[in-house]
């Protein structure tokens, strides 16, 4: 039988060898190339909740190899982890669903310049492997889905939900099952920060709101 000290050994060797095969991952050529590093998950080794959001910014988590870091929107992101009494050491784990920044070379008045954009279909594909990884390792209770794109796809691969949303204001805060694992969809913080699709009040009013089921989880 094992103990916890025993569990969470074995948990911190797992992630270790994950995130060994992230950090030298070739799967996505394209974005190899103009990568600084993937970046990997951080939190609690037995986390009772993953956050996962799209992927790291290029000004952000990327800079740090530290998700959630560096940017505004990642210090969103722990700013109403902090405020739910909930932590990283004991509680969350934090990932992207692509591990990697997506840049490409475009066009400019000097040459080129580097630009981020979106992640394909196929980066996804190439990355849910390690995200599956992460939830077999921790065996959280919640999964919270940071934005419309990352929210659709996890519905897709993890649910087998192949319903056609129109937009984040649909998903916002609805509870789906698995037989593992419930997941909230939740803003993205850009969504506050950058497009103002919700406001700064009740994006926090409504994490506050989720942090009471996250705290009995």
């Amino acid at each position: 039988m094992y103990t916890f000290s025993t569990m969470q050994n074995g948990c911190k060797e797992n992630f270790d060898e994950l995130n060994k095969k992230v950090l030298i991952c070739r799967k996505c050529e394209d974005l190899v190339e103009l990568r600084r590093n993937p970046v990997c998950g951080i939190g609690a080794l037995g986390a009772r909740i993953i956050i996962v959001g799209d992927y790291p910014k290029a000004n952000g988590a990327e800079v740090t190899g530290v998700p959630f870091t560096n940017d505004e929107s990642g210090l969103l992101i722990r700013k109403i982890i902090a405020d739910s009494s909930l932590s990283l050491e004991n509680d969350i784990y934090l990932t992207y669903l692509v591990k990697c920044t997506p840049k490409k070379k475009v066009p400019a008045r000097s040459g080129e310049k580097i630009s981020t954009y979106e992640p394909k279909k196929v980066h996804k594909e190439n990355c849910v492997p390690y995200l599956s990884k992460e939830i077999t390792i921790s065996t959280p209770h919640l999964l919270i889905s940071l934005g419309f794109d990352t929210t659709k796809f996890i519905l897709k691969h993890f649910f087998s939900i192949n319903k056609k949303f129109n937009d984040m204001e649909e998903l916002h805060m609805k509870i789906f099952k698995n037989p593992s694992f419930k997941l909230v969809p939740f803003y993205q913080p850009d969504d506050v920060t950058v497009h103002k699709k919700i406001t700064m009040d009740k994006y926090l009013n409504d994490f506050e709101t989720l942090s009471k089921l996250l705290k009995v989880v």
